[in-house]
Formats: structure tokens, C-alpha cells, sequence
């Protein structure tokens, strides 16, 4: 089963609520954890303006051992990706909203796409950070990570979306932030769940001090 659509945004009150810039909770997640680490994608082909999602994947299932509720846990989607909206539909790679040699710069119609999800998730009340980011927000399972079931942009194929942007269990024992622009993201937790992190040979990690993210770049 994928993750489902949660209506109820109240969930995330106590993170909207956090007395800190709105910028620092999209890049960091909300203060009060004893550790913060970012974690870097590595490779010369990692796309510098989203996280790779299967490096948060990865993250985000090393980190369901250091919670008591693996099984229900929120995963916030930003809302701006154009893979969620029939409106900028992207086939194999290559942008089809114009002709290659255009007459007269004419847009050339897109193919019909479904948007991602059913209008009744499209227009649910967003989890909003002040207006400067805003987010579908979705429950299930860590184990469930990126498993949005989105619709196929066509029958037999799948639609690829992003990751989460923002991702905590349900008892709050830590936080994932993946922001939309940076090359790194954030995990905030335990100091056993951090140091667990920066032990892997697999992962590229940073320190970095709460409310600090533009020296994490």
C-alpha cells in the first residue's frame, strides 16, 4: 500500500508554530534536538537543485530504528514540483512545451497528462511555512518512503516524483529537512541517530549548528 493523503495539516502545528524564520525550519526543521547533521550528495551527476531522493530514502529508513513509531510517521511533498500538475508534464526527460525549431516562438499543445493525485488532494489545505513554502502532506509507513501513489503519467508508466521535503515520525524523535534548492539536507535527532549517520562510509557528511543552513552549503 503507498503512503495516503493526511487532510488534517494540524499535525504539523508545532512545527509551524516554531519561533524561528521560515527559512530555517524548511532547511533545518524545528529546534529543540539535541544534534543536527546535513548530508551531502555526492557525484558529479546529483542534481543541485533537489535532494537525490534515494539518498533520503536511505537515510530515512536508517533512521526508523531510532523511533518507536516506524509505522506511522508524515512526509511533507512541496507542492511546486511540476510533476504534480498535468500543466508542465516533462516525457523522457525533455521539455515538450515547445517545437523544436518553433514558427514564431508558438507553444506546441503538451500531451494529455493526469495530474499526480485526485483533486481532492490538489486542493487540501496545505502544511504552510508563512508563505514561503508550502506542502501535500501524506502518513503511512517509513518503509513506505517515496511510495506516493501518484497516478502513471500514462498506463505503464509510472509517474517519478520527488522526495519528501519534509519527513518526522509521529512521535517526533527526529526530523528530516530536504529542501528544494540545496545540495545537502539536514536530519536533526538523537546524538546515537547522528552519529550513526556520520559512521557510514556511504554517507557525505557536514556539521552544522541550528539556525546556521547558509554555512552548510
Amino acid at each position: 500500500m503507498p503512503l495516503r493523503h493526511e487532510p488534517d495539516t494540524s499535525v504539523a502545528d508545532w512545527i509551524v508554530e516554531a519561533d524561528v524564520p521560515r527559512e530555517v525550519l524548511s532547511l533545518q526543521g524545528p529546534p529543540g534536538y539535541e544534534a543536527y547533521v546535513t548530508v551531502h550528495l555526492d557525484g558529479q551527476d546529483a542534481d543541485p537543485y533537489r535532494s537525490d531522493p534515494d539518498l533520503v530514502a536511505l537515510v530515512t529508513r536508517l533512521a526508523a530504528a531510532h523511533t518507536a513509531t516506524p509505522d506511522d510517521a508524515l512526509f511533507a511533498l512541496w507542492d511546486g514540483w511540476g510533476e504534480l500538475d498535468e500543466g508542465d508534464a516533462r516525457l523522457l526527460g525533455v521539455d515538450v512545451g515547445y517545437r523544436v525549431f518553433p514558427r514564431l516562438f508558438r507553444p506546441h499543445p503538451r500531451p494529455a497528462t493526469p495530474p499526480a493525485f485526485a483533486p481532492s488532494v490538489l486542493s487540501a489545505t496545505r502544511l504552510d511555512l508563512g508563505g514561503t513554502r508550502s506542502y501535500l502532506l501524506f502518513r503511512g509507513r517509513l518503509d513506505q518512503v517515496g511510495d506516493w501513489g501518484a497516478r502513471p503519467l500514462a498506463p505503464q508508466w509510472p509517474r517519478q516524483l520527488p522526495g519528501a521535503s519534509l519527513t518526522w515520525p509521529r512521535d517526533r524523535a527526529w526530523f528530516i529537512a530536504a529542501d528544494i534548492e540545496p545540495s545537502w539536507f539536514t536530519v536533526a535527532g538523537s546524538r546515537e541517530l547522528i552519529d550513526t549517520l556520520r559512521s557510514r562510509t556511504d554517507l557525505v557528511t557536514g556539521s552544522t549548528g541550528y539556525g546556521r543552513p547558509k554555512e552548510c552549503s
